[in-house]
Order: C-alpha cells, then sequence, then structure tokens
C-alpha cells in the first residue's frame, strides 16, 4: 500500500497515513448526466412545443379562413333555399352553383389538415368533417339536378323562370307536361343516387360523440336532425318515383282514356272516409282534360239498389232509422280502399250505370273552397254565382251556404235532381282551371298537394300497379302505420244523425304519455268537441235551413294491436274495446248539443319498448285540422294536425 507524508504545519514533525481508494469523482459524473439528460429533455420539449405552437397558428389559420368560408356558404345556402320556397328558380340555381364553388374551396383547405386524421381522438373528428363536406356535395348535386328537372316545368308549378310550357291555356301546358313526364325518369335516378350518397355520409357520422349544445347551439340535435331530413328527402323521392311514372296513363295521356267513378263527400255531415255519400259522376279524362258522362243524387242510386243487405251490427246500433244497408252508407271503414271495394261490389249490381269504371276518386267541399278560392266567383246557370267569401249566415264560405240551400233547404214544392248541381259545378270549376293564367298554377298545385295529403281527396285504382303508385304518396286513404313507431292514433267520428253540425264542431285532444314500464307505457287520451253555434230550426214544416242540430257521434279511437284499455268516460254507453286485423279499437257513442261541449277521456296501455316516443297520427278525411297538445313526462308540447303525423320526443 503507497505511502504518503503529511507535513504537521504546527510542530513540523512528519506524519505517516495509509492512503484510502479515490471515489470523490463519481458524484460529479452522475450530476453532469443528469443535467445532460435535463437539457435533451428540455430541448425536446421547447422544440414540441414550437411544433405544437406552429401546428396551431397553422390549424388556427385554417379554421379561421374555414369558419369565414362556412358562413358564407351558409349563406348561400339559405339564400337557395328562400328563393325556392318564393319560386325563384333561376335565383335559387344561381345561388346553389355559387354554394357548389364555395364547398369545394370548403373541402380543398380543409384537407389542409388532414394530418388530424392519423391524432387518437382527434381523427374521428377529422373523418366526421370529411362525411359532412361529401354530404354537402352530394346534396348540392341533387338540389342542381332536381332545379334542372323542374326548369322545364317552370311555370306550369308556379316558377319564375323560362319554362317550356309558357304559351297556351292550362289545358295545353298540363298536357304538354304529361307528354314529357317520361324525360324525367332518367334525372330522377340521378338524383336519387346523389341523395343515396348524402345518406351514407351522413350515416358515418355519429352525433352521440358530441356534446348537446356548445353555448346556444344545438350540435347533436343538429346533426340528427340533418340525418332526418336527408332520409326524408330520400324516401319522398323513392315515394313519387312510381306516380310520377304513372300519372300520364292515369290521367289518360297514354292513348287511352281513362273512366273514374267520382264520389262527393259532404265533410259538414262527417262520416269514416270523410263525409257522408251524398252525389256521384262518372267522368273520362282524356290528356288530362275532363269531360262528365253522367252525375246524379245518391239516393237515386239507392233506389235502384234492390239487394235488402243486413245493416252492419256495428253500424246499426246507431244509426237505427234503418234496417237495410244502403250504398250511401257503405264508407263506414276509414279505410278508403276497404270502404270503396264494399261499395263497388254493390254498385256494379246496378242496372243501368256506366261500367269499365278504372277507379274511383273521393272530393270534399274543402276541396271546392280551395279550387274557388284560386279561379274566383263561378256562375253556374240555372243555380247562381258561388264564391269563397266568408257568409255571415253561416260564418261558412258562401259556396257551403248556398249548396247546402240548393241541396238541403226543404220546399213547398217537389224538386227534383237537388244534387244535380255539383257535377257542373266541378265542370265549371275544371273549365275555369283550364283557361286559368300561369299565374295561377302555383296555388292549383299546392292545393293538389294539400287535398291529397289532408285526405280532401282519395283515390283507388283498380289496377294493381297503379294502386300501389298512389299508395306510395299516401293519397289512397289507408287506415296504417307508415312508420317505425310504436305508438299509434287515429280519431274517427260519424255523424249518425244532426244534419250538417260538423260545420260548427271542432274538437281538440290532449295525449299525456308516461314513462315506460315493464315493457308498457300507460297513457291517455282526452278529445274535448265544441258546437259553437245555435240550433236551426229542423222542423220540415218551418221550411227552414237546417245546418245545425243535436249531433249523434259514433267514435272509434284506433290505437296499436295489444293495447289494454283502462278506463273509458263520456260515451252514453259503455265503451267497447276489441281488435281488428292491424289495431285495437275504442268504439264508443256520443251526443253532442248545438252550442254545447262533450268530452271523451280514455286511458290505455301500450306495448313499448323504443327509448324514445314515437306517435304515429293517423288524420281522418274531411277534417280541416286537430290541435292536439302531447305532454311525454311532464313536458309539454303543441302541435297541428292537418295530415298524418309522424311525432316524436324524448321521455
Amino acid at each position: 500500500m503507497p505511502i504518503t507524508q503529511v507535513e504537521n504545519l504546527e510542530d513540523s514533525t512528519p506524519e505517516t497515513v495509509t492512503a484510502m481508494p479515490a471515489t470523490p469523482s463519481t458524484p460529479v459524473k452522475s450530476k453532469k448526466k443528469k443535467k445532460v439528460v435535463l437539457l435533451v429533455i428540455l430541448v425536446f420539449l421547447v422544440l414540441i412545443l414550437t411544433i405544437a405552437a406552429a401546428l396551431a397558428f397553422y390549424s388556427w389559420s385554417i379554421v379561421s379562413k374555414l369558419q369565414t368560408q362556412g358562413i358564407d356558404a351558409k349563406t348561400s345556402a339559405q339564400n337557395a333555399y328562400s328563393n325556392f320556397k318564393s319560386q325563384n328558380l333561376p335565383a335559387a340555381e344561381a345561388e346553389l352553383k355559387k354554394l357548389e364553388g364555395q364547398v369545394a374551396t370548403l373541402k380543398k383547405d380543409y384537407q389542409q389538415l388532414s394530418f388530424y386524421k392519423f391524432v387518437p381522438l382527434v381523427g374521428a373528428y377529422y373523418r366526421d368533417g370529411e362525411h359532412g363536406l361529401n354530404a354537402a356535395q352530394a346534396g348540392i348535386a341533387a338540389g342542381l339536378k332536381g332545379v334542372e328537372a323542374i326548369v322545364p316545368y317552370a311555370d306550369v308549378l308556379g316558377f319564375s323562370g323560362e319554362g317550356s310550357f309558357e304559351g297556351g291555356t292550362a289545358e295545353n301546358r298540363i298536357k304538354l307536361i304529361l307528354e314529357t313526364l317520361e324525360k324525367v325518369a332518367p334525372q330522377l335516378d340521378s338524383i336519387q343516387g346523389d341523395l343515396n350518397k348524402l345518406n351514407e355520409e351522413l350515416a358515418a357520422i355519429n352525433e352521440n360523440r358530441y356534446p348537446e349544445k356548445i353555448k346556444e347551439l344545438e350540435v347533436r340535435k343538429q346533426i340528427a336532425g340533418a340525418k332526418s331530413l336527408a332520409q326524408s328527402a330520400s324516401k319522398v323521392l323513392a315515394d313519387y318515383r312510381p306516380f310520377i311514372e304513372k300519372l300520364p296513363e292515369i290521367a289518360g295521356a297514354t292513348g287511352q282514356r281513362k273512366k273514374y267513378l267520382v264520389l262527393f263527400q259532404n265533410d259538414n255531415e262527417l262520416r269514416p272516409t270523410g263525409g257522408f255519400l251524398t252525389a256521384y259522376s262518372v267522368i273520362y279524362i282524356e290528356d288530362g282534360k275532363v269531360t262528365p258522362e253522367k252525375s246524379d243524387d245518391i239516393y237515386e242510386l239507392d233506389k235502384k239498389f234492390n239487394k235488402r243487405i243486413p245493416i252492419p251490427a256495428e253500424l246499426g246500433r246507431y244509426l237505427t232509422t234503418e234496417k237495410y244497408w244502403n250504398l250511401r252508407d257503405m264508407n263506414i271503414d276509414p279505410d278508403f280502399k276497404k270502404s270503396m271495394t264494399q261499395f263497388f261490389t254493390n254498385y256494379s249490381l246496378l242496372k243501368g250505370e256506366p261500367d269499365k269504371i278504372d277507379g274511383i276518386i273521393a272530393v270534399d267541399t274543402e276541396l271546392l273552397t280551395d279550387l274557388v278560392k284560386i279561379v274566383g266567383p263561378v256562375e253556374v246557370a240555372g243555380y247562381g254565382t258561388f264564391t269563397a267569401e266568408n257568409d255571415q249566415r253561416c260564418d261558412c264560405p258562401q259556396i257551403i251556404y248556398a249548396l247546402s240551400e240548393i241541396i238541403t233547404k226543404p220546399t213547398p214544392y217537389l224538386r227534383a235532381d237537388r244534387k244535380g248541381i255539383l257535377a257542373p259545378l266541378m265542370q265549371t270549376i275544371l273549365q275555369k282551371i283550364y283557361a286559368s293564367p300561369r299565374v295561377y298554377m302555383a296555388d292549383l298545385f299546392t292545393v293538389g298537394i294539400k287535398s291529397m295529403e289532408g285526405r280532401h281527396v282519395q283515390m283507388n285504382f283498380f289496377d294493381e300497379n297503379t294502386q300501389l303508385a298512389i299508395e306510395k304518396i299516401n293519397a289512397a286513404g289507408r287506415l296504417q302505420n307508415r312508420s317505425s313507431a310504436q305508438d299509434f292514433l287515429a280519431i274517427v267520428n260519424a255523424n249518425l244523425g244532426g244534419a250538417k253540425s260538423n260545420l260548427f264542431t271542432n274538437y281538440e285532444v290532449l295525449q299525456t304519455v308516461a314513462a315506460p314500464q315493464d315493457g308498457m307505457i300507460e297513457k291517455s287520451v282526452e278529445i274535448s268537441y265544441k258546437n259553437n253555434r245555435k240550433a236551426d230550426n229542423c222542423n220540415l214544416e218551418a221550411g227552414k235551413l237546417c245546418l245545425n242540430s243535436t249531433l249523434r257521434d259514433w267514435t272509434r279511437i284506433y290505437l296499436p294491436k295489444g293495447s289494454q284499455l283502462i278506463s273509458a268516460q263520456g260515451f252514453n254507453e259503455d265503451a267497447k274495446s276489441y281488435d281488428t286485423e292491424d289495431f285495437t279499437v275504442i268504439d264508443g257513442f256520443f251526443i253532442l248539443e248545438p252550442l254545447g261541449s262533450a268530452k271523451i277521456k280514455i286511458s290505455y296501455k301500450v306495448p313499448y319498448t323504443d327509448s324514445n316516443y314515437k306517435l304515429q297520427i293517423w288524420k281522418q278525411g274531411g277534417i280541416t285540422e286537430i290541435p292536439m297538445i302531447i305532454d311525454v313526462t311532464g313536458g309539454q308540447e303543441e302541435i297541428l294536425v292537418n295530415k298524418d303525423t309522424l311525432y316524436e320526443t324524448e321521455f
């Protein structure tokens, strides 16, 4: 071992010390290494932060640009919709083309952020943006093709723009549009393809990934709404496609004229399909033009109907004045096709009536009134002038009061063919439509759609494919649940004694729905009826016009099959509950006096497993609209039912 000499400074005497191993340098090296590692980490963090800051700035600049572009695109989309809604076709097309360019630029700039696609969590949101832009492009393409398809018919449909049918009468324009409808089919195929693409892209977006709200913006609801709207658009086009293809044939524009039996339903005397069958007419349609063959009072048919069919028990319980089933009372099934099958089977037995009928079309007074509102006063030789102006004698359109006087009012002399007015009135209205200027076309088109949706026009064709086409657009009066909703409601009233009191009777509905329990929901339906006019003098000897009298109403409420009735109140006798092929029916009867009110309330259970509440509401023909309040687990919403309506909300 080495020996080290150490000098003692105090006494200068040398001292021998044994030396230990040299270790003091190890901690020094360790500290240096730590400093190096920390320095490297610091540099790395600075580098990362610098890159993050650069990416953030880059992303922010792109996002800012996208936000500005998005606002511009939203403005163009709103302008396109507004212009289309106001029938300004050229302006709508211009805005759509502008929007097309804006979305293309948006998509190009958005792709500058494509590196986010590979970032965990963030990538899913980036891909949603891609799907959204792809959906927007598909929607714009469908819109532009739709405008292109409409352009040739712009004037016929009431749009501004250079259509192909500017000249001539409405009769000529209708004929030309029927001749050229087949050219629209290829365009519809392409539009359907775009809508399918739109739905595919939106379906790839999971709205549950997003918060319900960001500040005041309901994000999740808007995404779900866009999906629903796209699905509806696709379904409407798919549903109307067969009808558009069949329309020339229906209107006798394919080289063979059609013959139809037209039934006039008086909705002021409400019956299950929409009104009392008061008169009929047999018409020909060729190239869209209607010409009559025959018209008469429905009672004239019953005079020739010698078959003695016992009145159905469910009808005979309330219509006690009749022992046998008359043709005029055969529309007791609210499903128009089922009622017309019964009616036409027996109509076909009558001798001397037109045969080779292609179908049945039913119209009510609401359609007549709407048409007169458009074409103006209608003068019918021998009967006078009819208008849609309010008549203070009934607080109703003058045409309704005038028809009631002609058809219903007692006279001291025998007046034959009281209801003969209906066919010439309809023919005069059609003649005015055929000669109408272009300015009326948009309103006429709107009335046609409204009348089919509201069941003021119902059709039953004997050709199976034609019938299927009309059922697709819900213009056949079928009593069906056309949705996936597990809850269903149809209220069907029938005036079996009460003059024309439905003219003065309204009703509103309150539905209360509880949350599901054990696969069932418990709910109540409360229907409040009110007659707002005093009684008329209905004594025949008085010779007065009897419109308002005691209403004796046969009421049926159609519910999902398997519903369980808990209680029923307000009927004059115990309500019956029974199952049909598709529904559970609550069946009862009540009386409503002039200036009086009545209330029906039923409580029941419905089999239900859906997580959200969906209700399909079926609207009876012959009724304009029904105010309805729906209370689902305490949350109330008021809707106006003027056509079949699908209501959806959360429990």
